[in-house]
């Protein structure tokens, strides 16, 4: 199923755009009032997806470094860097962290507001992660193998997330979309950007998944998989490009999408220093 896969999943041109380091996050933009970080040694792992931020601030259980990149850096085009994270230590994804980070008085009215707290979750985030991790990282373009995501000749078979449309329950999504496991075997999307769905079908495939759709909006749709999903092929001699498509492939002609093979510059991001932040 989808949400199992994205669970599991979860530099050849110029500098584009440094990330700032710790003295420059802690200049610049808000961060949280008080952060305590220690580490998980219960090895119990949580849904990579699932980082929702609390009313108060943001708390976690047993998450990796991976997982906090993936929350604090988005793409350009506003995509996840799935399968795109550059020197990445050993324990990046191994060791696990509770983190428990608090907003100020101060900014608690624009946190709690649904269309700012994407944005400081970001930045508030990216300075924890320069200050405690001694994070610094750069990003580049890489040309690779993709998978372009389109809109099919028939046009698109879903709607925009209405504003009064009931929030339901499920794992939350960077970015504010929420995905759901139904009883009916389908994978319940509501609220989600085409680049939210390109960077989740990225964890299915051995391909980064762009969006090429052209839709700039949010939206709520079904998607039914094969009961039986072949892996991707991972020979890159004996497979054609129909081949190496992800099973999911078959699932989203049902709502007028389609993924076509491509060369295109990926935007990469590049660690340049990272350290286990240590327990307070």
């Amino acid at each position: 199923m989808l949400i199992a896969a994205i669970r599991r999943a979860l530099l050849s041109l110029p500098l584009l755009t440094v990330v700032v380091g710790a003295s420059q996050a802690r200049a610049q933009g808000k961060t949280f009032e008080v952060v305590s970080i220690r580490q998980n040694i219960s090895k119990q792992q949580r849904g990579r997806m699932n980082l929702a931020p609390q009313p108060d601030g943001f708390r976690v259980e047993s998450r990796s470094l991976t997982d906090l990149l993936l929350t604090a850096y988005t793409t350009k085009a506003g995509g996840l860097f799935l399968n795109n994270i550059v020197n990445l230590p050993d324990w990046g994804e191994r060791e696990r962290f509770d983190i428990d980070a608090r907003i100020s008085d101060g900014d608690r009215a624009a946190w709690q507001d649904p269309k700012n707290q994407p944005a400081m979750l970001q930045e508030m985030l990216q300075a924890m992660l320069a200050d405690r991790f001694k994070f610094a990282a750069h990003r580049e373009m890489k040309e690779k193998p993709v998978f372009e995501l389109v809109v099919a000749k028939s046009g698109p078979r879903f709607q925009e997330t209405k504003p009064d449309e009931p929030r339901p329950a499920g794992n939350t999504l960077p970015g504010g979309g929420v995905m759901q496991q139904g009883a009916d075997g389908a994978t319940h999307m509501y609220n989600l950007s085409m680049n939210l769905l390109a960077a989740l079908l990225t964890s299915k495939s051995d391909r980064t998944v762009l969006d090429k759709t052209g839709l700039t909006g949010r939206y709520s749709f079904d998607i039914r998989e094969p009961q039986q999903m072949a892996a991707p092929s991972t020979d890159p001699n004996g497979s054609s490009e129909e081949e190496r498509r992800p099973a999911v492939a078959d699932a989203l002609k049902a709502v007028g999408l389609e993924l076509k093979p491509a060369k295109e510059q990926v935007e990469m991001l590049v660690i340049d220093h990272v350290e286990k932040p240590t327990d307070n």
